[in-house]
């Protein structure tokens, strides 16, 4: 999975634009039987599945490959509309208003601000087959229990290291059995610079999701539940002390310059050609790496523990059939083909990545990436409840990029890790209308 961008807008506009996009639709067909063609009618043929993607698909692009497959398969023809992700946000409710809506939709959160707009999965295919955490994370609506995308691709949170760097500097790889802490991680990092060579021990994608792992491990989260809502904790203690020691890392152990903002380097970069030798980014990075480092061999580790647990963050991208789309009984047609065991095993074998199907695998060709690929699909199992909560109160649609913005804040130091997190807690109380914890 190519990493995507946060999924969110303010809750006033979201409501409103949600409600405005109710209003103008029509009513779309009903949905095709789960796990089969359109009630009383055979497979659909001669007609033409028009695809909103956010970008061009390559000739190896395993969604494009799919659809093209399909369409020979099937008799029907492919019409690709390509919208960047970032316009989607604005394009998509002026196309529903225009009753212009394209028969499916790869996308990161469409379906999840503007459920009623999308058919709900449940009947479409047999959700049983997917992973369910997945499912809630990627698929379901912010509003309900509704699953209004089924997961397209699937990734998680990960470590990579430098192999060569941990050689030279002495350094024994952690294990699934034997996994570091985060002070652990810390140290080995200022050794690895000290005895390796590198410029930094360790490097991070300057996303909140990458640091939440950090705090969701020491036993931290943005909210907790109360009752039928929500109180704000951003600013508890445990979160204050884990943004402080991240604070610390920066200046000791990181590439400060990428986190305070005072640079727009990408800290993948920074791992491909050597500099950093511990990257915390994600399982779609692994066959970019594969592909492009060649100066030293890289490896998978996992997610060192907190003061509480191990913490991995899950995401990814959905397809999403608008109901009021031209043709979606033949967009619920090639979901239905697309996730046949066969053809998603082929799929996957293109997109080399994780499975969102239970019983079916990526199967890489090396014993290296098979060892890899274990360990990355074992990071799914970390997710946990406070991310679970979290992610349950939607509170992305009150506030989003501020969150980030006072992390960099605090790592910049102009401003203490306390002062960071208690000022987005207000924001966050504030717009949301929960009541704050600290």
């Amino acid at each position: 999975m190519k990493k995507k961008a946060a999924r969110t807008m303010a809750g006033i506009l979201t409501l409103s634009m949600a409600a405005a996009l109710t209003a103008c639709g029509g009513s779309g067909s009903e949905a095709a039987k789960k796990d089969g063609a359109a009630e009383n009618s055979g497979p659909i043929t001669g007609q033409t599945l028009s695809v909103m993607l956010s970008e061009e698909p390559g000739e190896q692009d395993p969604l494009g490959n799919a659809l093209n497959h399909w369409a020979e398969e099937s008799g029907n023809t492919i019409k690709k509309i390509i919208i960047s992700h970032d316009d989607m946000r604005s394009k998509f409710p002026a196309m529903a208003k225009n009753k212009d809506l394209p028969d499916i939709v790869s996308t990161t959160f469409l379906h999840q601000i503007y459920p009623d707009e999308f058919v709900n999965m449940e009947d479409v295919v047999d959700l049983s087959k997917f992973n369910q955490s997945a499912l809630n994370i990627v698929g379901k609506s912010y509003s309900s229990d509704a699953i209004t995308g089924i997961i397209e691709q699937y990734t998680t949170t990960c470590m990579f290291y430098n192999k060569d760097a941990f050689a030279a500097a002495g350094i024994e790889a952690p294990t699934v059995e034997n996994p570091w802490t985060w002070d652990q991680l810390y140290e080995n990092a200022a050794i690895l610079q000290e005895k390796a060579g590198v410029k930094y021990g360790f490097a991070a994608d300057v996303s909140r999701a990458r640091y939440d792992i950090m705090m969701y491990a020491n036993g931290g989260s943005l909210v907790e539940k109360d009752g039928d809502s929500f109180k704000v904790t951003v600013n508890s203690p445990e979160n204050i002390a884990t943004l402080e020691r991240f604070v610390q890392a920066n200046n000791e152990v990181m590439p400060k310059a990428i986190w305070a903002g005072g640079t727009t380097d990408n800290p993948v970069e920074y791992f491909k050609n050597g500099d950093a030798a511990i990257l915390l980014s994600g399982s779609w990075n692994y066959n970019t790496f594969t592909n492009e480092i060649s100066k030293f061999d890289f490896g998978v580790m996992p997610s060192p523990k907190g003061t509480q647990c191990q913490s991995a963050i899950i995401g990814g991208a959905a397809l999403a059939i608008p109901k009021n789309g031209k043709h979606p009984e033949l967009a619920e047609q090639f979901v239905q083909w697309l996730f046949e065991e066969d053809h998603y095993k082929e799929y996957l074998q293109l997109h080399k990545g994780l499975s969102v199907m239970n019983d079916v695998a990526y199967e890489p060709e090396t014993d290296k990436a098979k060892e890899d690929f274990k360990l990355m699909q074992n990071e799914t199992n970390y997710v946990t409840d406070t991310f679970m909560t979290d992610e349950s109160s939607s509170w992305r649609n009150y506030k989003d990029n501020e969150y980030r913005d006072a992390l960099k804040r605090a790592v910049s130091g102009e401003i203490t890790a306390k002062e960071a997190l208690d000022g987005f807690a207000k924001q966050l109380s504030e717009a949301s209308d929960w009541s704050m914890a600290y």
